[in-house]
């Protein structure tokens, strides 16, 4: 079974991370299927919209810790992570997502970088970067202060404190919330409004829209070279054995 499932069908491609037992972490395997997925809808000729979406009750738990750790002990960076996020910036078609329950690290950091968001009330949103001894990443040290506020941008970036789905959707970050039931059917029918629209105007008005955005790729990288000299620093090891230790008791 993929890790991520993908399915297109009139011309909306779904991307749906399928790893519920593990609470949809990402590992290294996983960021490679979603960073495929990206890249084939943009590339098919068919595909207009993505939909990203997890599993009933979580969207995902972010970064899987152990093969976070397994990367580490290798000396390897976590590079799959940037594989993905630059397939993301790269995609010509809009990308709507769906959340349900947590998104944590990653899951709520990549948000910022899609066009449509809709979430159930049980959503949250979590970037406990800190907490872990690293530090934020995909431009979240830009988008959480431009969309949420300096002081709002410190209490998840800083203090780690989450964010409530209600508040994700007064301060913007989330377009409507939808009961669980209704979450996906609302999804579907936004997806295939943006699909039946005229191609080249639908990425043409993306593209403007997200013009204002060309320093990120800048801002990243700076955030990855301090994310991998704090991936260095025994501090982070040690906060990650701890984290590691407690999820195995």
């Amino acid at each position: 079974m993929p890790l991520v499932i993908s399915t297109t069908e009139q011309s909306v491609t779904t991307l749906q991370m399928n790893r519920a037992e593990k609470l949809n972490a990402l590992n290294r395997e996983m960021y490679a299927e979603l960073t495929e997925g990206f890249r084939n809808a943009n590339s098919d000729g068919t595909s207009r919209v993505i939909v990203l979406k997890g599993t009933e009750g979580i969207f995902t738990a972010g970064n899987d810790l152990s093969d976070f750790a397994a990367a580490v002990a290798a000396g390897q960076r976590f590079d799959s992570a940037f594989l993905l996020m630059e397939a993301m910036l790269d995609s010509e078609i809009p990308v709507v997502v769906s959340v349900d329950g947590p998104a944590i690290g990653i899951g709520t950091t990549l948000l910022f970088h899609c066009d449509l968001v809709y979430a159930s009330p049980g959503a949250s949103f979590h970037a406990p970067f800190a907490d872990l001894g690293v530090c934020p990443e995909f431009a979240s040290s830009e988008t959480f202060p431009a969309m949420l506020g300096d002081h709002r941008a410190a209490q998840m970036l800083l203090l780690g404190e989450p964010l409530s789905a209600n508040d994700a959707e007064r301060f913007g970050l989330v377009n409507k919330l939808l009961d669980s039931e209704e979450l996906d059917k609302h999804v579907s029918e936004v997806a295939a409004k943006l699909a039946a629209k005229p191609l080249d105007a639908l990425k043409t008005s993306r593209k403007l829209l997200h013009a204002r955005k060309s320093d990120y790729r800048e801002i990243i990288k700076r955030e990855g070279e301090e994310f991998g000299r704090l991936m260095q620093t025994d501090e982070f090891k040690n906060n990650l054995a701890r984290f590691l230790s407690k999820k195995a008791s």
